[in-house]
């Protein structure tokens, strides 16, 4: 990963010229907590769960000690994933769920400006505005689906990050953003059952095997004017005019997937 350090440096002194300007404090707001609710659950369990699992096995395996969070698109630690020693370190230095990475709350640091930017920000001590921050080196990964920011990947470190470390973590970053896509593509799918029935959802998955309307009154057991009336309802919900305009758009809106169509 190429890391845009002019960019950064600018976005660094911008960010410590507000902060000197609206007097904030060298010390991260605890204050401003946000507690398990509307604001810090934004992220699925099962990707917290796999995150952990992760950072585990890179530590382990490296035989590193650097930090982990997985911070939501509210700038707020959701996971962190780090050994016990460093977890209560951690916390006692104010650094805990619920910490908000916002400029506002935690001065100049790499979640804030990654969110600025949509783009990996590598920042070194001295770099951040409040303690503890203004010790570690951090990088930022923003994870990013359809040009929307989802959260971040965060990870820290009092010694320098090495490189096989960034090189896992932006593994980690594309195998969540991956997982992320699966995960809204079957949300979707779920949601189609408030607007088609089932056979209006079966006759869809047949189309675009290629069945035509006198083979799927056939396997239905339908007149074909069945089937139009539902190709009709099919064609007004995906606004389109023609079978292959429809089955494009169903796939684009994840009511179909590759391993329900024969090519």
């Amino acid at each position: 990963m190429n890391f845009d350090y002019n960019q950064i440096k600018e976005e660094v002194t911008s960010s410590w010229s507000r902060c000197l300007k609206y007097n904030k404090k060298r010390e991260i707001d605890s204050s401003q907590v946000v507690k398990p609710g509307k604001f810090n659950n934004h992220i699925d369990n099962s990707l917290k769960k796999y995150f952990k699992t992760k950072v585990k096995e890179f530590n382990k395996k490296l035989e590193e000690t650097s930090c982990f969070f997985l911070v939501n698109e509210n700038l707020v630690i959701e996971e962190i994933s780090a050994g016990f020693n460093q977890l209560i370190k951690l916390e006692k230095l104010g650094v805990k769920k619920g910490i908000s990475f916002l400029e506002k709350n935690s001065g100049t640091n790499a979640v804030d400006l990654a969110s600025k930017l949509k783009k990996p920000v590598h920042i070194l001590p001295g770099h951040h505005f409040c303690r503890p921050l203004n010790a570690w080196h951090s990088i930022a990964y923003p994870i990013i689906i359809d040009n929307e920011i989802y959260g971040f990947i965060n990870v820290v470190d009092k010694k320098e990050i090495k490189d096989e470390i960034i090189c896992l973590t932006e593994l980690l970053l594309n195998n969540i953003e991956l997982k992320i896509a699966h995960l809204e593509s079957s949300n979707k799918r779920i949601q189609y059952k408030n607007s088609l029935s089932d056979k209006q959802f079966y006759i869809l998955k047949k189309i675009a095997n290629g069945l035509t309307e006198k083979a799927l009154a056939s396997d239905l057991n339908l007149s074909t004017s069945t089937i139009k009336y539902h190709k009709k309802k099919l064609f007004n919900y995906f606004n389109a005019q023609s079978n292959i305009e429809m089955v494009v758009k169903a796939f684009k809106k994840g009511f179909l997937t590759f391993n329900e169509v024969s090519f």
